[in-house]
């Protein structure tokens, strides 16, 4: 859980509201009239057209690296990623693959990547990690060496409040699950806290 200060509430719920006023003209151009057009066709939020695959895999690269710290991920990361989000531009509802030249685009809601409306002050993310521990579910934590960047607070509130029953920083970034050459590790530190725990 992302911790922000709580005097700057009003600021990311107003930053959240500016950008919903604009973006609805955005992804619905031609009216909601509950998502549909005249004809009762499915509007289709607008979404950036990527010439093919590769254009697409180079732009969810460079996201990554636009992120703070020193995240990274791999191609191959990237890839896997990209075949499951995209479709062909020309037929955003389809569910099939697209070919490697074919124009795709993303078919998350592009509304996820929106600010938040509200974000949880330290002591709000202190008593979920508090009530949590108190559940007595077992919890492992894995987290990236080069993953998104945590001050001492964040490490130590894991540590001292959540205090997980297996611990273990990996190297990687945010996606060491799906980069080959960390997931390996991720799945031996799993299949140990499973066995750990008689699960």
């Amino acid at each position: 859980l992302v911790a922000r200060d709580a005097r700057d509430a009003s600021r990311h719920v107003r930053a959240a509201c500016q950008r919903r006023l604009k973006s609805n003209r955005t992804l619905f151009p031609n009216g909601s009239n509950n998502g549909k057009d005249a004809n009762g066709e499915t509007i289709l939020p607008r979404a950036k057209v990527y010439s093919n695959l590769d254009a697409a895999i180079a732009a969810r690269l460079s996201t990554t690296r636009r992120m703070p710290g020193d995240q990274f991920l791999s191609f191959e990361a990237a890839k896997d990623m990209v075949m499951r989000a995209t479709v062909p531009a020309n037929r955003a509802s389809s569910s099939s693959a697209p070919a490697n030249n074919e124009a795709v685009v993303f078919r998350h809601d592009p509304r996820l990547q929106w600010p938040s409306l509200q974000y949880y002050t330290r002591e709000q993310v202190e008593a979920f990690f508090r009530d949590v521990q108190a559940s007595n579910i077992p919890v492992c934590f894995l987290w990236a060496a080069d993953g998104w960047p945590v001050d001492a607070w964040a490490e130590n509130v894991v540590k001292d409040i959540l205090k997980p029953g297996h611990s273990k920083r990996l190297s990687g970034s945010h996606h060491l699950h799906a980069d080959p050459d960390s997931v390996n590790a991720v799945a031996r530190e799993i299949v140990m806290f499973v066995e750990e725990q008689k699960l």
